[in-house]
């Protein structure tokens, strides 16, 4: 059965909190021969989006770090593979709930019940919901809806600086299946 592969990224922070993009992922993401990469925002600088491209062809969303690609690249991202509807964001939404969740964050800790919710109201027609901003990687399904973050292939985890990535696979028939890649 054909499938379409997805990579998947998020909070690169290149270069405020890494220098660059290791040569070892990008020589793992080209192995992994995507059909498409999708990053989740906190790019940083447009250089990255260039140098993904040149893996395969790229969806990006703006993060709440992402001041040089204002305007340029959508804070929601709507697409669809094989009849599956993707919802793409990095899941700040906006000053006010950034602030909110950094504050929440002090006093609970991670919830991803924070996301969830907000998440589905932003994309409600999705079958799968991308998201970045938390750096904790994430797979899970809730209502029928696939819930993933990539995690950060260069800041790591918030908790335990793991370092990681994401591969959904869509199939003809409408399956998707996705899983977290530690980078190491």
């Amino acid at each position: 059965m054909k499938s379409f592969k997805i990579g998947v990224i998020s909070d690169t922070h290149v270069p405020d909190r890494s220098p660059e993009i290791s040569q070892d992922f990008l020589e793992t993401i080209k192995s992994e021969k995507v059909d498409l990469l999708l990053h989740a925002g906190d790019i940083s600088v447009p250089q990255v989006l260039s140098l993904l491209e040149s893996i395969a062809p790229v969806k990006a969303v703006i993060g709440n770090r992402d001041f040089l690609l204002l305007g340029k690249i959508p804070m929601v991202l709507q697409f669809e593979v094989f009849g599956v509807k993707f919802g793409l964001m990095h899941g700040h939404m906006n000053f006010f709930i950034y602030w909110f969740d950094k504050f929440q964050y002090i006093l609970r800790g991670y919830d991803r019940e924070r996301y969830t919710s907000r998440l589905s109201k932003a994309t409600p027609d999705a079958n799968v919901i991308i998201f970045g901003h938390t750096h904790h990687a994430e797979n899970f399904w809730q209502n029928d809806i696939l819930y993933f973050n990539p995690g950060s292939i260069t800041y790591g985890d918030t908790l335990t600086r793991q370092r990681t990535w994401g591969l959904i696979e869509v199939y003809e028939n409408g399956q998707v299946s996705g899983k977290i890649i530690s980078c190491g």
